[in-house]
Formats: structure tokens, sequence, C-alpha cells
């Protein structure tokens, strides 16, 4: 286990209510989805605040990333910023509880967790982005209507039953 963001959380499991505000900085630079990898520093502002039940987490992390326009296929450097908010428990009941050890929570499983959600699955340069050969392969042509539609040769025999021919 990585110990970059692992928090010791002793003293405020000791005292319910009682809060702390950490910043911290973190490398995940293997973190990616299938056209999306995490570049450089990722940044977390992040409120611990001892409960009952454990310890709420919440705040905001914010990194880079970079990837390939999925239209035009140029790289693509950007930044995602993402709010969050978790719990972590003693003994977690449930697959969405993240666990306390020993006095401290990691917050790397967390992170991760966030970050792959935070990635674009399918990265835009621009919203208006045309694609690597406009003129060759225009975008957003409208959809052929009546008579201009092309017709599937599998639906010929109930065509001609339309048609009465």
């Amino acid at each position: 286990m990585s110990r970059q963001l692992v928090v010791p959380v002793a003293e405020l499991l000791r005292r319910p209510g009682s809060q702390r505000e950490i910043s911290l900085q973190a490398h995940f630079d293997d973190l990616s989805n299938s056209d999306a990898v995490v570049h450089g520093p990722v940044d977390l502002h992040l409120h611990l605040e001892s409960a009952i039940s454990g310890l709420e987490v919440s705040g905001s992390l914010h990194a880079g990333w970079r990837g390939s326009c999925r239209r035009c296929l140029e790289p693509i450097e950007q930044t995602v910023q993402q709010d969050l908010r978790e719990m972590y428990a003693s003994a977690p009941t449930d697959e969405e509880t993240y666990p306390i050890h020993d006095g401290e929570v990691d917050l790397t499983p967390m992170v991760r967790d966030c970050l792959v959600l935070a990635l674009p699955i399918a990265p835009l340069c621009s919203d208006d982005c045309l694609g690597p050969a406009p003129d060759d392969y225009p975008m957003n042509q409208p959809e052929p209507t009546g008579e201009d539609r092309p017709k599937d040769p599998r639906w010929a025999a109930l065509d001609a039953l339309q048609t009465g021919q």
C-alpha cells in the first residue's frame, strides 16, 4: 500500500463531530480509461468529519489528463475537477463504504474510483471538431428522406407486395 494518501484519523474518531481540512497531492500516472490517461499531480482539498458511524470525507480533486480526440485523433491535454463525498467505517457493511484500518484511512481507492468516473470516455478537442478530413467525411449530414433514401435489398419482397408489383 502506498503511504502517500494514508491519513491518520484516530484523534478525529475519538470525538464525533470533530472536523479537519487537509490538502494533499498525489500521482496517478498509471490510471486511465479507454481513451484518457491521468498525468501530473492530482490535487485534493478534503474535509474530514467524524460521525458516530465512521468518517465522512468530502471535497474536490483536480487533475490533468491526456488523450486523443475521438474525431480528429489529435492529442488533447485538459483538466478535470470532481467533487466527492464518501464514507469510511471501521467495519464496512457494504461495498460503498471504505475501510478504516488501525486509526488510518487510505484515500487511494476513493481517489482512483473518483478519477476513473471523471475521465472522459470519448474525449473531444472541441464540440465543433469536424474530424480529420471534413471535406471527405462530412459530419452532421441530414438523413435522406422519401425517395432519396436507398432501398434495402432485404426488404425487396415486402416492397413488391406493398406496391402491388
